[in-house]
């Protein structure tokens, strides 16, 4: 009888372990596996496209973005909400501060370079602004269009952006406002789609948005924005006198570093091994993930990129 009650001990142990293997997760890979990615939602389109092709090559590897502004971006790192993080800067000492308590460095791989777009209602026809008129735009110098074109029959002004924590505004105030304060005309709504309905819809807004939102000629949802609004053109910083021109935020201009509101996007990790982070990074820093920044109508920020200069002269 004791030895009859024993065996039954025997096989529940058994059991039991076996029922916990079962139902055991296995950690990430490189390559498999699951993890939360926050991301800059300025930079949607091209993380969407990567992330698709990565997870077609990779079927076992699971990426759930979550898309919002680069403040609560970074926040989700610093609070291990997220592995990784992409965005346009890198942490500020005190958000640095949260990972060093915990013994973890972070790690930043390049993506990209692209820049801000400022885009205008069909019916504004002041389309050509300097650096110096963009931020009396944004600190309140200027409240309306008249004050900026006097023959301008349009009225107050509105500066629209993605969210209060954007990306955006954030390197508009750093460099351009160098830290004054947005005038009380300059507001936010909840996204870069938004910011174009809202500018298609009124005629005195001007927006803010990341390029990348109409930066892919090729793509038919950006052509149908690009249908809807005007991109406007800018004065470089210091223009070249031999050949003054205004530039859009076009990937040439973005690559040379001439259009004067470009700027850097990478990855933020926390990954203290080789996970699924480290994979997703590595497949964007490689040819294919440098292929896709490229076709986006973005600039690669580890794989060249020629300029072809056209000369209409004679033609």
């Amino acid at each position: 009888m004791k030895t009859n009650w024993i065996a039954a001990c025997v096989l529940l142990i058994i059991s039991a372990c076996g029922g916990k293997k079962s139902t055991t997760i296995a950690d990430d890979t490189a390559t498999s596996g699951t993890i939360t990615v926050s991301a800059d939602e300025s930079l949607k389109p091209i993380i969407e496209a990567e992330e698709a092709v990565f997870e077609s090559i990779y079927p076992n590897a699971h990426l759930n973005i979550v898309y919002t502004n680069e403040y609560d971006a970074i926040d989700m790192v610093m609070k291990d909400s997220a592995r990784i993080a992409i965005v346009t800067r890198e942490m500020l000492p005190e958000e640095k501060a949260a990972l060093d308590a915990v013994k973890i460095t972070p790690r930043y791989s390049p993506f990209a370079y692209d820049a801000i777009a400022l885009i205008l209602n069909q019916e504004n026809k002041d389309t050509v602004f300097t650096i110096e008129q963009v931020k009396q735009m944004l600190n309140g110098t200027y409240t309306t269009w008249n004050q900026l074109n006097p023959k301008s029959t349009l009225g107050k002004l509105q500066v629209v952006f993605d969210s209060p924590k954007s990306g955006a505004v954030r390197h508009l105030t750093d460099s351009v406002l160098k830290g004054e304060k947005l005038a009380p005309h300059c507001f936010a709504v909840q996204s870069n789609p938004e910011v174009i309905a809202h500018v298609e819809q009124n005629k005195n807004a001007i927006g803010i948005i990341g390029v990348n939102w109409i930066s892919d000629k090729d793509d038919s949802l950006m052509r149908g924005f690009l249908s809807k609004i005007k991109v406007a053109e800018l004065v470089p910083v210091k223009p070249d006198k031999a050949e003054a021109r205004t530039m859009k935020p076009w990937q040439a201009y973005i690559s040379l570093k001439q259009y004067p509101l470009w700027r850097k996007v990478q990855i933020l990790s926390r990954e203290a091994r080789v996970g699924l982070g480290t994979g997703f990074a590595s497949f964007i820093a490689s040819d294919k993930g440098q292929r896709i920044v490229l076709k986006s109508g973005l600039v690669p920020a580890t794989a060249p990129i020629r300029i072809i200069e056209v000369n209409n002269e004679g033609l």
